[in-house]
């Protein structure tokens, strides 16, 4: 029988190298898949999936379990880091992209920042739809790529997503829905186009 994420990590906090090697092993796969479409490369992706399991072997001793999964604590901490990476790289562009947006929402400038150029993963992608898509989701604001990404490619709950990004459950399933509608517009309209 494989034990739980919880089992695993109060193995790992009592110094059970296996147990830690475990959650590595169950865990690199989903954390550094949304890391790559986070991030503007995979090269970028591959270097903050390392940083982010340093952190969450320095947070594991303070882990306090609430279910018997770790993922949304996985998560979080891998978009927190995400965001922050974002963040110093921009603030290196201009000062000003911290700053809200003029339009009276609760996004920042650095929300609405678009990487021009696409990653060599989505090079890799023989498929035009796949290129398309994650074109359009570099488009979207952070929160909302990070609440789809969460939802549709890692599978997450509601509630596990609103762990994730420390917010409210009803306020990731609004940031999926509004996600999920804007790439559909941006999908119709990117096509339109072509």
């Amino acid at each position: 029988m494989t034990d739980s994420d919880t089992e695993l990590a109060r193995q790992a906090r009592r110094g059970d190298r296996r147990a830690l090697e475990s959650l590595y092993d169950r865990h690199k796969g989903p954390l550094l898949g949304y890391l790559r479409k986070t991030m503007a490369s995979a090269a970028a992706a591959d270097d903050l999936f390392q940083e982010v399991w340093i952190k969450v072997m320095q947070a594991l001793p303070s882990y306090k379990p609430s279910g018997d999964s770790i993922r949304p604590w996985l998560f979080r901490i891998a978009t927190n880091a995400a965001v922050d990476r974002i963040r110093r790289e921009n603030r290196r562009r201009g000062p000003e992209l911290d700053s809200p947006v003029a339009d009276g929402s609760d996004e920042r400038k650095i929300d609405r920042v678009v990487d021009e150029g696409p990653s060599p993963e989505q090079i890799g992608i023989g498929a035009s739809i796949g290129r398309d898509l994650d074109r359009v989701l570099q488009q979207l604001p952070e929160r909302q790529r990070s609440a789809i990404l969460l939802r549709h490619q890692q599978g997450m709950r509601y509630h596990e997503i609103g762990h994730a990004l420390g917010i409210p459950e009803g306020t990731a399933k609004t940031l999926v829905h509004r996600g999920v509608t804007a790439l559909r517009r941006k999908l119709s309209h990117w096509s339109d186009h072509d």
